[in-house]
């Protein structure tokens, strides 16, 4: 739109310079014309030539209640009723089995085996129109038109460029911004040649805009032809001090143009800067000179008590925004960074399960929480296995480290390894080697927490469950290609069939580690390809709004125990993404700055929380 501006501006000109020097005035035409034959009015036939215009060019910039009487490690007996059911036909066997993903559950419909990506969910791998050439529209023979020789005296104005290089820009109002020093300096240059024009379009013997000649000057043509009357002499002198002003003028105002231009773009751009800025999390780095925020901090304070945020979810997932290593050796998380993402945390959950311990995020999260004098949240301690044997010892030593530093008192439990059975990084019996060597420390370190693995669900066994406290089962309604209104009761259908029986006349407790629902990316139909037209399971904020409704204040209160995935964006897990299938990356509620993504409403279970 400014580009265009800018170009009326030049057409205005254009136009105005044209008509001030149409040509002679009508003596110098007419003594100019041998033979002059007249029309009926006296005039002499005149050829219908238009003024050219470019029509400028310039392409768009790229531009849950637990009862209290509940035993927090007694496994709910298996039911025959889903709570979450509306009296529908429960599903058939055949339907309770998800699909295929980093995130499904049964095995048996997984691709093949050397067709999967041994490491795709390691945590740790993320880092005027124109003017019409006809004046007159009349039907006009040119053969029949007496020739004023003339022709070629108008030639159509040059193609140009744009004098603004505006850079591309996605903010459309930002480029609105680093064009309007152009776009009011267009408009000015052509009212200036518009009005240059008429004052001067019309002096004795010149043509009007129809292309007839007006009236001849008394005194100014002689029979005989005489030379230029003084009168007619100071006239033309005058012409030319005036195109010499209006010269300048034009050059000034093109300069402005330009110096608008460029400080549109430079405002344009730092405002672009501050706008991704605030668009994600504070890198160290940036957060230097800002001391240790705290609970009594303005910005924490800012942070806290959101009214759209509610304490619904028993624990929420959470990875630190750059603890991946070895990325973090050279770009390493903020600790205030954490402290915020914590002050957000605290007021959806009182259970933060992590999935590592590299580069300091356990620490992190513990000082975040001491600063913020929250004492009812803990953390579930993650540590991350993979069949990198540098990689499990680096995370099992962190393990002890950070249990003689801390004791117990800070955790619920600990998680040894994600979906390692899924991605067949071990066996079962090789994870349980692992198990109970990290149970045999933590008896060493006199420390007593529940300790677990997590998976798909239908890669838990009987003899996986012998040897943890906690069965944690990952469980993901849309990767089973599950639509919203009938998820939440296939969810809880299949932990009670696959999970919660396998801990039946123990005390040892089931938890859903992961649940939820990406806001975008696509659709899936399970363990094939959607069809045209089939109703499968849609990425999208509408329907993450409708799991969240029908699952999550149902859970408050049934006690079903649960870790919703996830609290914010993994912009790293982006790599994973293929075409139609661009979802790996945007499962959180919230975007990196901690905003609530459009629309996503956190459902407030008339009032009642994980507290009350």
């Amino acid at each position: 739109m400014a580009a265009s501006a800018a170009g009326g501006g030049i057409a205005g000109i254009a136009f105005g310079v044209a008509n001030t020097n149409e040509r002679e005035t009508g003596v110098e035409a007419l003594r100019s014309l041998e033979n002059l034959q007249l029309n009926s009015r006296g005039q002499p036939p005149e050829r219908g030539y238009g003024i050219g215009s470019e029509n400028p060019y310039v392409p768009e910039p790229p531009r849950h209640q637990r009862g209290p009487s509940q035993d927090p490690f007694a496994s709910p007996a298996p039911s025959t009723h889903n709570p979450f059911e509306d009296h529908r036909q429960a599903p058939s066997p055949e339907r309770l089995t998800p699909s295929q993903s980093r995130h499904s559950i049964p095995l048996n419909q997984y691709p093949p085996k050397n067709a999967r990506t041994p490491y795709s969910d390691n945590p740790y791998n993320r880092v005027s129109t124109a003017w019409d050439p006809r004046v007159s529209r009349a039907d006009i023979d040119p053969n029949t038109i007496d020739d004023d020789g003339d022709d070629g005296m108008m030639q159509p104005l040059p193609k140009r460029k744009s004098v603004l290089g505006l850079r591309s820009q996605p903010n459309h109002g930002n480029t609105a911004a680093a064009a309007a020093g152009g776009a009011a300096a267009g408009g000015v240059l052509g009212t200036l040649g518009s009005l240059v024009g008429r004052n001067n379009a019309l002096p004795s013997g010149s043509r009007d805009a129809s292309g007839q000649y007006g009236p001849v000057g008394q005194g100014g043509y002689e029979d005989n032809h005489v030379e230029k009357s003084e009168w007619l002499s100071r006239q033309n002198s005058g012409r030319k001090r005036l195109r010499w002003v209006v010269g300048i003028l034009i050059g000034l105002i093109l300069i402005a143009a330009v110096v608008g231009g460029v400080i549109g773009g430079i405002n344009a751009s730092k405002n672009r800067n501050e706008n991704a800025a605030s668009s994600r999390p504070q890198s160290a780095a940036e957060d230097d000179g800002k001391g240790d925020l705290d609970k009594d901090s303005p910005e924490i304070k800012k942070l806290m008590n959101n009214p759209d945020l509610h304490k619904v979810f028993p624990g929420v997932d959470y990875t630190p925004y750059a603890s991946q290593y070895p990325n973090c050796l050279k770009w390493p998380p903020s600790q205030n960074n954490v402290t915020r993402d914590v002050a957000v945390l605290s007021q959806l959950t009182n259970s933060i399960r992590m999935y590592g311990t590299d580069c300091n995020q356990t620490d992190m999260v513990l000082h975040a929480i001491d600063k913020l004098g929250l004492k009812d949240v803990k953390v579930w301690l993650g540590v991350w296995l993979d069949r990198n044997q540098t990689t499990n010892a680096r995370g099992l030593t962190s393990l002890n480290t950070i249990l003689k530093k801390y004791g117990a008192e800070p955790f619920r439990g600990i998680v040894v390894g994600n979906e390692v059975l899924y991605r067949e990084d071990m066996t079962i019996t090789e994870l349980g080697k692992v198990l109970s060597n990290v149970r045999s420390n933590m008896t060493a370190l006199n420390i007593d927490l529940p300790l677990s693995t997590s998976d798909l669900g239908d890669d838990w066994t009987s003899e996986l469950a012998s040897v943890v406290d906690v069965v944690m089962s990952n469980i993901h309604p849309f990767f089973a290609g599950k639509t919203p209104d009938i998820a939440a009761g296939w969810t809880w259908n299949f932990w009670q069939e696959h999970n919660v029986v396998l801990t039946a006349n123990t005390k040892k407790k089931n938890v859903i580690s992961e649940v939820g629902w990406p806001s975008e990316g696509g659709m899936k139909c399970g363990e094939v390809n959607c069809t045209v037209g089939e109703k499968g399971a849609v990425a999208g904020i509408k329907e993450m709004n409708a799991f969240m409704d029908n699952f999550v204040c149902q859970s408050l209160k049934n006690g079903t125990d649960f870790f919703w995935f996830e609290a914010f964006d993994e912009p790293w897990k982006e790599q994973f993404n293929e075409p139609g299938k661009e979802w790996e990356d945007k499962w959180g509620l919230m975007d990196l700055a901690r905003k609530l993504k459009p629309g996503v409403k956190i459902p407030d279970c008339d009032g009642k929380t994980i507290d009350s």
